[in-house]
């Protein structure tokens, strides 16, 4: 039988409902990780202080290697809490872009120099090939942040002696960068979350290289953010390229 009007309305009444209630949640849920991130900064500070501290009065012994591990995992998770930060930030819209112009050759130059630096222990061979010398209207710290995020991922998964390619491109109104690998390449199935939040395609592997799935979801906030987009193509043991298409000015 095909229902009444009055049963419409109560359905209708019942799916709002839910929706308030996913709202409210999804709202609580921001204000905790706000306040987290917050409560957490402080003391991750002064653990940091005080442990330095010690590093430089103490002699050299087994304790100091205790504090220096000690000194690193508080790094890694003041990082951490420093990206929960951010993305309840952008969630809330409280993150402005500080936009300037930016010249693209350079940033990309900065940015080869940069991998260069953290791919040296793994003897990792970086080419830079610019071909753009386009002028971006961005943020130019979020925009060194995105590349930096793609070329740490590009380090962490390319085995010793591979070799990583940033390329940048313009055509139609548009700058393209492209950060390419030799590294362990990506599954297909993975690749449709591979910008969700706290997504890692091996659990294992990413813990070990201290990372969190949330890297990428940064880098897709900024790129569209600016107006843009990200994406990735990848197979399995042919490495991946990460595209990022920005508007010129």
């Amino acid at each position: 039988m095909p229902k009444t009007g009055d049963e419409v309305q109560a359905l209708a009444e019942t799916f709002n409902e839910m929706i308030e209630r996913l709202q409210r949640s999804f709202e609580r849920m921001q204000q905790f990780i706000s306040d987290a991130s917050h409560e957490l900064r402080t003391p991750l500070t002064v653990l940091k202080g005080e442990i330095e501290l010690g590093l430089k009065t103490c002699p050299r012994s087994a304790r100091c290697d205790i504090l220096a591990a000690c000194s690193s995992e508080i790094s890694r998770m003041s990082r951490l809490v420093e990206t929960l930060l951010f993305l309840s930030n952008t969630d809330a819209e409280r993150v402005a872009l500080d936009l300037k112009p930016i010249h693209l050759d350079r940033l990309m130059e900065d940015m080869a120099e940069e991998t260069r630096i953290i791919a040296e222990p793994k003897r990792i061979r970086v080419e830079l090939i610019d071909g753009a010398g386009a002028i971006l209207h961005g943020d130019e710290m979020k925009l060194r942040r995105l590349l930096l995020n793609l070329s740490d991922n590009a380090v962490k998964y390319t085995p010793e002696g591979g070799r990583i390619i940033l390329r940048s491109q313009s055509e139609n109104g548009c700058a393209e960068i492209r950060v390419t690998d030799t590294g362990i390449g990506i599954e297909a199935q993975d690749l449709a979350r591979i910008f969700d939040r706290f997504y890692r395609v091996d659990q294992s592997r990413s813990r070990a290289e201290g990372g969190y799935g949330l890297g990428l979801a940064i880098c897709k906030w900024i790129a569209e953010a600016h107006g843009g987009s990200i994406h990735v193509e990848s197979s399995p043991g042919k490495g991946s390229t990460f595209s990022v298409r920005l508007p010129v000015a």
